[in-house]
């Protein structure tokens, strides 16, 4: 080999070299772990699709992140056994800093196991006490809110009577129809039926037959698929034409045609720029939990950078920022995280249209 060969083969080797010693002596970026416990599969697979597609257009819009975001998703089956398994894997085996979750059944059973192992917990869900603890936020419209938007629009049209059928498996319904009581009672509405059942309930004829006469002017529905589907149509079977309205139920099925045209409230609607860049990235229109999912991540990213520090921050730290946090531009409006890990954000009167949820002026 000739000198000159020799010289070009080592100044090519040197320019290899360089890039990768420079970072090396600068550190690679550490990675960040999310673990994201939500339905990838069965009746509520679509709002797991969303949540899913929202974290990585969220990602993808990140401007020089901090850190190395790996996303870890577990399919819980809206299972309360499975959400239970998922979280211990993720805390044991992927060592993940934050976990995601998505409704009643995951947040009650994830908080204290995630407390316990100091990992941020943030949850799609409207019962506060899952907030509780420092490490532990929860990002849903709040009960109270929107149940008083519900009984202020009920009174606006001249109702004076309502119905409810509710499943009784998952405590967020609960939640609402108190709040819903309460605000109803104020106004003067009178609750005249309240058909109960479980979320496994295929047949409705006994609980239809018992809301039948009791001169209820709307039926308000806390449900969610495949109960909301399958007691529509058996409603409307039987001949009864009772109006229908309900807090998110139309969102929780991939069914909206069957209330075509039936207001309801719900949280936020997305922010049109959210709502552009989710369909443009992945041709369809964003489903409920998306936006709080796209929020949730956004919102540690943010904290994470407030932190200050070079390393990966702990848990309590990227919370005690969080706390701090008011008016952050999200998906869903301005949000505002208040005590004890609660994000504020908008409520709206909602109407299905063309399959599809529009926010209603008021």
């Amino acid at each position: 080999m000739n000198r000159r060969l020799k010289i070009i083969i080592s100044f090519t080797l040197l320019l290899l070299l360089v890039p990768a010693m420079l970072v090396f002596a600068k550190g690679e970026k550490e990675t960040y772990k999310i673990g994201v416990v939500a339905p990838m599969s069965l009746d509520y697979a679509f709002i797991g699709d969303a949540m899913k597609n929202s974290l990585t257009l969220a990602k993808e819009q990140l401007i020089v992140p901090k850190f190395n975001y790996e996303f870890i998703f577990e399919d819980s089956q809206n299972d309360s056994k499975l959400n239970a398994s998922a979280a211990h894997k993720l805390i044991d085996v992927d060592k993940v800093d934050a976990i995601l979750t998505l409704g009643a059944t995951a947040g009650p059973i994830i908080t204290p196991l995630a407390t316990k192992a100091k990992v941020l917990h943030y949850s799609v869900s409207v019962q506060p006490y899952i907030a509780e603890g420092l490490t532990n936020f929860i990002h849903w419209a709040p009960s109270k809110a929107l149940n008083d938007l519900l009984a202020e629009e009920m009174k606006r049209r001249g109702i004076k009577k309502y119905g409810v059928f509710r499943e009784t498996t998952y405590e967020g319904f609960k939640f609402y129809l108190d709040d819903l009581t309460k605000a109803a009672n104020k106004l003067g509405l009178k609750m005249v039926t309240d058909q109960t059942f479980l979320d496994t309930t295929k047949d409705f004829r006994t609980q239809i037959a018992n809301a039948k006469g009791s001169g209820a002017e709307i039926y308000v529905l806390f449900m969610g698929s495949p109960a909301i589907e399958i007691l529509t149509k058996q409603l409307r079977e039987a001949g009864d034409k009772t109006p229908l309205t309900s807090v998110e139920s139309f969102e929780l099925t991939t069914q909206k045609d069957l209330f075509e045209g039936l207001w309801y409230v719900s949280s936020g609607h997305p922010t049109r720029e959210y709502a552009e860049a989710y369909k443009k990235r992945f041709n369809m229109e964003p489903a409920v939990g998306g936006p709080n999912a796209y929020d949730m991540f956004l919102l540690i990213d943010h904290a994470i950078k407030n932190t200050g520090s070079e390393k990966k921050p702990t848990s309590e730290q990227v919370a005690k920022e969080l706390l701090k946090i008011k008016n952050f531009p999200g998906s869903l409006g301005s949000l505002t995280i208040i005590e004890p890990g609660i994000t504020m954000s908008d409520v709206d009167l909602k109407i299905i249209k063309n399959g599809e949820p529009v926010k209603l002026d008021r």
